[in-house]
């Protein structure tokens, strides 16, 4: 590493994360022991790369953290009990870097950078708060308790432009830090959203969880044998398929679990989203004709979403429906 470029040259590489995880799977306990030093170099440029202005090599960079968590959580599920901090930061620096981490990711959330960049922020933080089957135990999260990244998740929802391609990611990762040990201590996050009274930031997740339930529901009556009609037989029988021992429905609802938790978790605490659920689809409502549907922004995720507007009296019953359910 003598050359002083080394660094700049190295993130233009894009990593092979296949290879990268797998050559972590091979690798002992005490084999990780003995790489722990390039291990804690590595995570720390890829954490200082991020604060670059050459997207290739931000990008890159957030792989490489990708593989280097994931690599590394993976091991410590073995036998040999690792601590993870240790082994990815070391704990002398772990304060530090860590918050160097949360700041260029809200630097890149919160600033003029392309959306694909900022999208691949949002990946990666949905990549380390699942590290661990158990969100609790994943003690990296607690840099994240205390370093925010509400305030830019929330810009996100209160943005129309921004909400429209990374709305969804903003709330799954939302929604995977209020988990964190929500019931053992404080979680900044759950008092942070409890509190929100931002309107365009409640609107904003109203309709992204909208979309994302209506892309469910008309997926669903594609795959039902039996015709269905109106809005309500098809949440009726979305929630229904929870409990019927189909794999392919159950398949389909578990992955829309974390959007309808989302949904819960937003009801349950914040009091001003209720009127914000209402308004969504009433407020909105079109005075000028609409733009041409020739002009499409371009989402990079899958599952695009569509906002519509439903009518009031099946707003009512869609309302019924969750305040019945949250109450069950």
């Amino acid at each position: 590493m003598g050359n002083p470029n080394f660094w700049d040259e190295f993130f233009l590489l894009k990593p092979n994360i296949p290879y990268v995880e797998a050559e972590f799977e091979k690798m002992t306990g005490e084999g990780l022991l003995v790489i722990k030093d390039n291990l804690n170099r590595l995570f720390y440029r890829a954490v200082t790369t991020l604060k670059e202005e050459n997207p290739i090599r931000v990008v890159n960079a957030i792989y490489t953290l990708s593989a280097l968590i994931r690599g590394v959580f993976r091991k410590n599920l073995g036998d040999f009990g690792f601590d993870v901090i240790n082994l990815l930061i070391g704990f002398d620096s772990a304060e530090a870097v860590m918050q160097t981490l949360v700041e260029n990711l809200n630097t890149i959330l919160l600033g003029e950078k392309p959306a694909a960049l900022k999208q691949q922020v949002l990946k990666f933080l949905m990549v380390l708060s699942t590290a661990s089957d158990n969100i609790s135990q994943n003690t990296l999260l607690e840099y994240i308790m205390i370093n925010s990244l509400f305030e830019s998740l929330i810009q996100i929802l209160g943005t129309v432009s921004l909400r429209q391609t990374l709305g969804h990611d903003a709330i799954l990762v939302l929604t995977l830090l209020v988990q964190y040990r929500k019931y053992e201590s404080a979680n900044p996050y759950i008092v942070k959203l409890s509190i929100l009274d931002d309107e365009l930031a409640l609107t904003g997740y109203a309709q992204v969880v909208h979309g994302a339930l209506l892309d469910f529901n008309r997926d669903y009556s594609t795959r039902s044998v039996e015709t269905q009609v109106g809005w309500f037989s098809a949440f009726a029988n979305m929630v229904g398929s929870m409990f019927v021992p189909d794999e392919k429905h159950v398949a389909a609802v578990r992955a829309n679990d974390l959007v309808l938790l989302a949904l819960y978790e937003a009801i349950h605490l914040n009091r001003n989203f209720m009127t914000a659920l209402t308004h969504t689809h009433t407020a909105s409502q079109p005075t000028t004709p609409p733009s041409s549907p020739t002009q499409q922004i371009e989402q990079p995720f899958q599952g695009k979403h569509e906002y519509t507007y439903m009518p009031i009296n099946l707003i009512k019953i869609q309302l019924s429906i969750c305040i019945t359910c949250i109450e069950i």
